[in-house]
């Protein structure tokens, strides 16, 4: 596992107005970064948006639009979420997964921690697992 330096929850916030807040976490080895947007209405549904940024191995940079919480809990109409931290992790073949730490929060209330992870496939991430925390208990979902 490669150790993030700070043992803060590496949350930066870019910009930040009356209605909108940006924030961006980053893995530990700064290859994949989550930025969201979050429109401030609040409701079971707020406006939010995850792009999550990597390089692929020819070094260009990609984004994709993520809906990281609804692949946690597809059966749910709710995209709202925190990404509270994004992990790398190298496996015995080689292969380097990106664990993102969730929680998602509906005022103060927050309900649900997940962890959904993915790898970086040619120019695009793919969904590998998922873990659903709750009560006390994690359920696991193979989401290939």
């Amino acid at each position: 596992m490669n150790k993030s330096s700070d043992t803060s929850l590496d949350k930066s916030y870019g910009k930040s107005d009356s209605t909108e807040t940006y924030h961006t976490i980053v893995s530990d080895d700064s290859l994949v970064t989550a930025v969201w947007h979050n429109t401030g209405e609040g409701g079971t549904a707020p406006d939010i948006d995850c792009v999550v940024k990597f390089k692929s191995e020819d070094g260009k940079l990609h984004e994709e639009h993520r809906p990281l919480l609804r692949l946690a809990h597809p059966n749910d109409d709710y995209s709202h979420h925190e990404v509270q931290k994004i992990v790398s992790l190298d496996d015995e073949y080689g292969n380097r997964s990106y664990v993102f730490f969730l929680s998602a929060k509906v005022g103060s209330n927050e309900y649900a921690h997940d962890i959904v992870a993915f790898e970086i496939a040619g120019d695009s991430l793919r969904p590998l697992y998922n873990y659903n925390i709750h009560n006390n208990t994690i359920l696991w979902r193979n989401i290939i």
